[in-house]
């Protein structure tokens, strides 16, 4: 790198002090520990003496000749010592330099980068030796433990200036920020209700975590509300409708107001409340969910009927203490609703749910025709001497139901009752 000298000063004298003597006077060499102050006087350097002033010419001092002593005075005065004046800067190859008067050269202000050091190393070869001793060093065994506790170290340092920055209102991007701040509510909705009031403006997030929707009702320490309250919607639009229709929307004498939410940090920063983040999977389900929620999806045919209509569910044939006094009722139970079901269509599945109190059997057709005609023809039909009520399943009852220890007990004893009546019978 070419150095430059600053060229608007005149360099400052950085040699022994020396004073050119008239010429009929021996030339001493006056070297004294104590240097004189140095000042620049109108672009020249001055230092005072005992004999006056003295002019540095680049080469030598010499004493100044017909002056006006008293302006000189002044201006020296005036004048700055050496060691306080700021000095020069300039740019060499884009980077900012300042001179150094003791190093004599330009210093950069900043360390230099990679491409600075790059043409430094182009311009000055690295001595081969020294650079072959730095790479065995470097094919030194690499302590992990020690690179992993550093990176331990940095993280918490910067959870630790994270947790000292400022409080105050955090801003998120308006065209990101989707969750609106609702105040002046009537005191006495339920969250259903604000969720419908809310919802009049578009798709309401669901927590990824609960499917619930990100809703939430601000309460006091008693527990009541305060009238306020905060939801996030799915899409940015939302938030635009929400400000342009819900805010000043006149609810049970109530004003409501609705602006863009905004947080504040209560407190101090602690890491151990903050929610744990979505696993890759787990995200990917969300974001898939959300997609899906504002998919085109064709419209069902008005005659279309779900698989659970094929099943016809049968309540009151049989009570538990029927089957558990005579166990093989269940297996004519099933031979006679088979062959009473069978009028009505082809019977893929027949199911007797003996520990349900309410003697459920349920029977799947292949179509729903069939099914449909079943529960006109059976339902409060009378069989052997019970009202049967007869139904569509609705497909999310489950009728099997888990038993206890007592009624496990009592199901084993009957059945070994009636095997051993069985055996019995066999013999004779």
């Amino acid at each position: 790198m070419q150095a430059y000298e600053p060229g608007f000063i005149q360099k400052p004298p950085d040699e022994e002090f020396q004073v050119e003597e008239e010429e009929d006077e021996p030339a001493q060499s006056s070297s004294t520990t104590d240097e004189p102050e140095r000042r620049l006087v109108d672009g020249k350097w001055l230092c005072e003496s005992p004999k006056g002033f003295l002019e540095y010419d680049g080469t030598a001092w010499k004493p100044i000749e017909n002056a006006n002593l008293e302006e000189l005075k002044q201006k020296w005065d005036q004048a700055q010592p050496m060691n306080q004046i700021p000095q020069p800067t300039c740019e060499i190859n884009g980077v900012r330099h300042t001179w150094n008067p003791v190093a004599n050269s330009w210093i950069p202000d900043s360390p230099p980068d990679e491409d600075f050091l790059a043409q430094y190393y182009l311009s000055f070869p690295v001595n081969e030796e020294v650079a072959k001793q730095e790479t065995q060093e470097d094919k030194k065994p690499v302590d992990k433990k020690l690179i992993k506790a550093e990176k331990l170290a940095k993280k918490r340092e910067r959870a630790e200036e994270e947790a000292k920055k400022a409080k105050g209102w955090v801003d998120q991007d308006e065209t990101e920020n989707t969750k609106v701040y609702v105040s002046n509510l009537p005191t006495e909705i339920s969250e259903e209700q604000f969720i419908e009031f809310m919802g009049k403006c578009g798709v309401i997030m669901q927590d990824p975590r609960n499917k619930k929707p990100k809703v939430k009702l601000y309460r006091d320490e008693k527990g009541e509300l305060k009238g306020d309250g905060i939801c996030c919607y799915v899409k940015i639009e939302s938030v635009q409708m929400a400000l342009n229709i819900l805010d000043g929307w006149n609810w049970d004498g109530k004003i409501v107001k609705v602006e863009r939410a905004k947080f504040e940090m209560k407190g101090e920063f602690d890491p151990t409340k903050k929610k744990k983040r979505l696993t890759a999977e787990q995200k990917k389900r969300f974001l898939e969910g959300q997609k899906r929620l504002f998919e085109w999806k064709p419209e069902k045919d008005r005659a279309y009927r779900p698989p659970s209509d094929c099943t016809v569910v049968l309540k009151n044939m049989f009570t538990l203490e029927e089957m558990d006094n005579t166990p093989e009722l269940m297996f004519d139970l099933k031979s006679e609703v088979n062959e009473m079901m069978s009028k009505f269509g082809t019977v893929k599945h027949l199911v007797l749910y003996d520990t349900n109190p309410e003697g459920v059997i349920t029977v799947s057709f292949d179509n729903v025709e069939s099914a449909d005609l079943a529960v006109k023809s059976l339902n409060r039909v009378i069989k052997r001497g019970r009202k049967l009520f007869v139904e569509t399943w609705d497909g999310k009852t489950k009728y099997r139901l888990q038993e206890s220890e007592e009624e496990k007990e009592r199901r084993t004893k009957a059945w070994e009752r009636f095997l051993g009546e069985q055996e019995q019978d066999e013999e004779e």
